[in-house]
This record gives structure tokens, C-alpha cells and sequence, in this order.
């Protein structure tokens, strides 16, 4: 075998097969191309004929890239799931919200952040007291029919704001709305929620729909009294 036939077989991952059929490593073979220096090039257990160098191949590796990792984590820690609608057989009017936000996920409750607007809103349009527990703000809606609930049942967002809902998965508001016979209104806690609800619901005729200034604290272009003001609607069967 000539000396180019052998540095060819030395570049296939690392193996040279004899005359005979049997194979050998390049570093068996590197002991014998020893008195041959001015013919190869020997480097470690890899050798290679002068002028031409043999590539080691890299280890191969099934981990996953820490980047994959940390985008593996940051979705499945903003995956986030909407709450049971408050509501019964006496509720005709339905306030839908896109998903609660990170301070009523952490309380487990509707609209638990200090700054939202939405229990005091109730209480001034239905001329009742302001709720202090989480269990008069429930049996506040329950006396006067009004129930609550959200568009969306699961959802990727980072923080609590609207804009940053990705890939939601909507609550069943077609067997919602079935179920409670005497339902008249449905009304939109802010403009996402109605977006939402129309990507995946029909309106029926038998509803009257509501666009309502979103109560968040981020909704800061609208002042209290006039959106007291717009509220009053899903009062006006």
C-alpha cells in the first residue's frame, strides 16, 4: 500500500484496515511510521501524511444547551390558569376578564390587587357597601346575579398584563352560558378580554354584549366616575 493509500485510510475516524482484512487504530500504526519522518506528521496517537492534517471528530453531547434550558423554564414558570367562575342559577349577568394577574393568582382570588378597581365599581353601581373579605365580595355578586369570570383558561404570560397573554386555551363559555338559563349580558372587563372572547366564541342573539373600560391598574386614561358611569350599562337589561 503506497503512503497516500495509507494517510487515506488513516482519515476514516481514526482506523486502517490491513492487506488481510483485520483493522487496526491509527495509534497502533504510529509506532511504525516512526523512521518515516520526512513522509508523516505525528501528533499525539494521530498521524497523518505531511501536508495534510486529520480532523478529530468532536464528542458528540445529547444535553440540552443552557439556553434551551432557561426558555424551558421561563415558559413553563409564566404558564398560568384562570379560576372557577363565581356564579348560580340566579346570575344574569356574566363580567368576563382575560385571566387573573399574578397578585390574584398569589391570594386566589378575583381582582386581588389593592389597586384594581372592580369591587369597589360593583359596590357603587349596585349601591352596596364596599366587601372587606374575599367572602362578602362573593356573596355581593350572588345577590345581585352578577357572575364573574375569565375568557381565557390557561395562558403563557410574563407579569399580568394584558398585552403579554400568549397561547391561551379558553374556558368552555358556550357550556357557561348553556347552563345558566336566565343569563341577559355579558360584559367585557377591558378590550383584550373582548378580543378574546370573539377569536373563539359566536355572540348569540339572545345576549346583549358590553364593552367595558378595563378596571386594572394599568388603565389610567379613563377616571373613576365615568367608568362608574360605563359600567351602569349591564344594569339596563
Amino acid at each position: 500500500m503506497t503512503t497516500q493509500q495509507i494517510a487515506d485510510e488513516l482519515n476514516k475516524n481514526g482506523w486502517y484496515q490491513k492487506k488481510d482484512g483485520s483493522t487496526i487504530q491509527a495509534f497502533q500504526i504510529h509506532g511504525r511510521t516512526r523512521n518515516y519522518a520526512n513522509i508523516f506528521d505525528r501528533d499525539g496517537s494521530t498521524v497523518s501524511l505531511i501536508g495534510r492534517a486529520v480532523t478529530k471528530a468532536k464528542p458528540v453531547t445529547t444535553s440540552q444547551p443552557k439556553t434551551v434550558e432557561k426558555i424551558v423554564k421561563a415558559i413553563s414558570t409564566n404558564t398560568k390558569t384562570s379560576f372557577d367562575p363565581i356564579s348560580n342559577s340566579d346570575t344574569t349577568i356574566l363580567i368576563l376578564g382575560t385571566m387573573p394577574g399574578d397578585k390574584s393568582l398569589e391570594l386566589g382570588e378575583y381582582y386581588g390587587h389593592p389597586r384594581n378597581k372592580f369591587w369597589k365599581i360593583i359596590s357603587i353601581i349596585t349601591e352596596n357597601n364596599l366587601p372587606l373579605t374575599y367572602t362578602d365580595k362573593k356573596e355581593l355578586l350572588l345577590k345581585t346575579k352578577i357572575g364573574i369570570w375569565d375568557v381565557a383558561h390557561k395562558a403563557n404570560r410574563k407579569g399580568s398584563l394584558d398585552s403579554a397573554i400568549e397561547d391561551e386555551e379558553p374556558n368552555d363559555l358556550d357550556n357557561f352560558i348553556a347552563r345558566h338559563k336566565n343569563l341577559k349580558v355579558i360584559g367585557f372587563n377591558g378590550t383584550k378580554s373582548q378580543a378574546l372572547f370573539d377569536k373563539y366564541f359566536d355572540r348569540q342573539s339572545g345576549l346583549k354584549y358590553i364593552s367595558l373600560p378595563s378596571t386594572s391598574p394599568a388603565n389610567t386614561g379613563i377616571d373613576f366616575d365615568n367608568i362608574c358611569k360605563q359600567w351602569r350599562q349591564i344594569l339596563t337589561k
